[in-house]
């Protein structure tokens, strides 16, 4: 059961690949956290994360940002990829935590800084495995 002071985040995870697949166990275990969606364009991530986390998939991550039940989305795509799939959720108004690095030039990374910035929504690099 959770307090006002500690609601359930819903996550959406953009790329099922093996960065999503480290971590998963975490999100899955917090109690503050419920994964509601995930978008990927291979159809055998997505079945699998149905049948392993029970949320929503999508092929298109612009349709996982659009998605009502996701507040928090999690970029675990290539890096190329990361500037467009973070302001893609940021303009949808979720917070957007992003694997590392966060973005292949210092111009991308202030467009996904600018972006979260403009729409109001927190921004978390995580740097979990450069410690």
């Amino acid at each position: 059961m959770t307090s006002a002071a500690h609601p359930v985040m819903q996550l959406g995870i953009i790329g099922l690949g093996g960065a999503a697949r480290q971590m998963l166990p975490s999100f899955t275990s917090h109690p503050h956290v419920r994964i509601t969606a995930a978008a990927d364009p291979r159809a055998e991530a997505r079945a699998a994360f149905k049948k392993e986390v029970g949320g929503r998939s999508f092929v298109d991550a612009a349709d996982l940002c659009a998605s009502p039940d996701v507040d928090v989305v999690y970029v675990a795509t290539p890096h190329q990829m990361h500037r467009d799939h973070a302001t893609q959720a940021a303009q949808a108004g979720k917070h957007v935590i992003i694997e590392k690095p966060m973005a292949l030039t210092l111009e991308e990374c202030g467009d996904i800084i600018a972006t979260a910035e403009a729409n109001g929504v927190h921004l978390l690099v995580g740097h979990t495995h450069g410690f």
